[in-house]
C-alpha cells in the first residue's frame, strides 16, 4: 500500500510541474549548409558534412593530398583500410579480434581507421597499435554499467535529456585520451598520413558528420583535447537513454550550439563516401597498390536465440529499436561492400556467429557475457581468423562455410596439442 501512495504522490508531483517545464537552454542550431565552413573552438576544417557536395570535395582534398605523399614516399606498398562498427557491450569481440589478431603477427598497420559508436571508443586505440592492445581489453572486459551511466531519478527526467547521465563515461574516455595519446594521433596524421576517423549524427540536421580526429590532434591545444574527448563521447551516446553532446559552433562571427549523437543512428559502420574516387578521378591515386578493408561488426548476425517480449510500451518499442538497427547495420555493410568492390578493395568482414556458445547478456554490459566474448574472438584471431569475404545475404552458404572453417581450425588446433 505504501509504494501504491509513493508512486501516486510521484505521479500527482510531475503533472504539477508539467506546466512549469521548460526545455534546457541552448544557443540556435546551426544551418546546414554552413557545417563544413564553421569553426569549433577556433578549428576549421576538421569535420566533414558527407551530405553536402562541399563537404565530399573537403574531404577528397585532405584524402587526395595524403595520398599522394604515400605514393611519392612509399609507392607500392599496400592500403589497408579497418572499419569498426556499433554494438554497445559486443565491443568485446572486436576487442578480443584485435588482441588476437596481433597475437597470429599477421595484423597490419591500417592507412585508415573509422569508428562509430562503441567502436568510436575503440577505434583510436586500434589506430594506435598493438601497444594499447592491452587497454583495449581492459575496457571490454572489466567494465560494467555504472562505468558508463548512471541513471537518473524520475523528477529529474522531466529536466533532462537523456535518461541516463554519461558522465562516468565521459571520465573513462579521459582517462584513455590523454595530451601524450593526442600527439601520438596527431604525429601518425602529420608525418605518417594516417587517418583516423569517428562518426556522430548532428541531430538538429539529421547530418552524419565525419570527423578528422588527426586533424583535430594535430591543432594540439587543450581544445583540441577537449574535442576529441567530446566527438568520441556523441558518437557513443544513444539519443534518448543518453544525453547528447553539444558542440559550440562559430560562423561569420556568429555563435550556434549543435547537438551530436550516436554515430550509429546514421551509420552502423562506414569506410568512406563512396562516390568519393571516382566521381573524381581520384581513383587513380589507388592504383598499383594491394588494397584491403577490413570491417568488425560488433554484432551476433545469425544468433538463434530469442525472447518473449513484455507487453509493456518499453520493452516492446526497445526490442524494435533493436531490430531496427540490426537491420540498418545490414544495409551500412552492404554500402561498404559494394564500396570497396568499387573500388578494388578486398573485402574482409568479421562478425558473430551461432559457435559462440554463450547466454545472452543480462544487461547492457554484462561482463561475464563480455569476458566470454572476448575470449571468443581473440582464440579466433589468434589462429587467423575466417573473414568473410562477402556480407551476409549475399551468400546463403556463409555461415555454414564459415562454421566449417572454424571446425576444421578448432580441430587443427586439437591435434597439434
Amino acid at each position: 500500500m505504501n509504494n501504491c501512495i509513493y508512486r501516486l504522490l510521484l505521479a500527482f508531483t510531475c503533472i504539477c510541474l508539467l506546466p512549469a517545464w521548460k526545455s534546457l537552454e541552448r544557443a540556435p542550431a546551426l544551418p546546414p549548409l554552413y557545417a563544413n565552413e564553421a569553426s569549433i573552438d577556433g578549428m576549421t576544417g576538421v569535420r566533414y558534412a558527407t551530405y553536402q557536395r562541399s563537404g565530399i570535395e573537403a574531404l577528397l582534398k585532405d584524402l587526395e593530398s595524403s595520398l599522394r605523399v604515400m605514393n611519392r614516399d612509399s609507392p607500392g606498398t599496400p592500403i589497408n583500410y579497418l572499419s569498426i562498427s556499433g554494438g554497445g557491450g559486443r565491443g568485446a569481440f572486436g576487442a578480443g579480434l584485435l588482441n588476437g589478431w596481433t597475437k597470429s603477427g599477421t595484423r597490419p598497420v591500417f592507412n585508415m581507421v573509422t569508428g562509430v559508436s562503441t567502436g568510436a571508443l575503440m577505434a583510436p586505440l586500434a589506430f594506435l597499435g598493438p601497444e594499447y592492445d592491452d587497454a583495449l581489453k581492459q575496457l571490454y572486459t572489466n567494465i560494467s554499467a555504472e562505468n558508463i551511466y548512471r541513471k537518473r531519478s524520475y523528477a529529474t527526467v522531466l529536466f533532462a535529456d537523456g535518461l541516463s547521465d554519461t558522465t562516468p563515461l565521459y571520465n573513462m574516455i579521459s582517462a584513455q585520451i590523454t595530451p601524450e595519446l593526442l600527439r601520438k594521433v596527431a604525429h601518425e596524421y602529420v608525418v605518417k598520413n594516417r587517418w583516423l576517423l569517428i562518426g556522430t549524427t548532428n541531430l538538429d540536421t539529421g547530418q552524419p558528420i565525419i570527423w578528422n580526429m588527426g586533424k583535430i590532434a594535430a591543432y594540439g591545444t587543450p581544445e583540441s583535447l577537449e574535442l576529441f574527448r567530446k566527438v568520441m563521447l556523441a558518437s557513443a551516446s544513444l539519443p534518448g537513454f543518453f544525453s547528447p553532446v553539444m558542440i559550440d559552433a562559430v560562423y561569420q562571427g556568429k555563435r550556434y550550439q549543435e547537438m551530436h549523437v550516436d554515430g550509429g543512428v546514421s551509420r552502423q559502420v562506414f569506410i568512406y563516401p563512396a562516390s568519393i574516387f571516382h566521381e573524381t578521378g581520384a581513383y587513380k591515386l589507388l592504383e598499383g597498390r594491394k588494397r584491403e578493408a577490413y570491417l568488425i561488426r560488433n554484432d551476433i548476425l545469425e544468433a538463434e536465440n530469442y525472447q518473449t517480449v513484455e507487453r509493456k510500451t518499453l520493452a516492446i518499442a526497445n526490442q524494435a529499436l533493436t531490430q531496427f538497427a540490426h537491420s540498418h547495420g545490414d544495409g551500412d555493410i552492404l554500402m561498404a561492400y559494394l564500396t570497396a568492390r568499387q573500388d578494388g578493395f578486398g573485402f574482409n568482414m568479421a562478425f558473430v556467429t551461432d559457435d559462440f556458445a554463450h547466454k545472452p547478456p543480462t544487461s547492457r554490459f554484462d561482463k561475464n557475457y563480455m569476458r566470454s566474448l572476448f575470449n571468443y574472438a581473440e582464440s579466433l584471431a589468434e589462429k587467423s581468423y575466417p573473414w568473410s569475404r562477402v556480407p551476409p545475404g549475399l551468400n546463403e552458404a556463409l555461415s555454414s562455410s564459415l562454421m566449417k572453417y572454424r571446425e576444421v581450425l578448432n580441430g587443427d588446433a586439437a591435434k597439434k596439442q
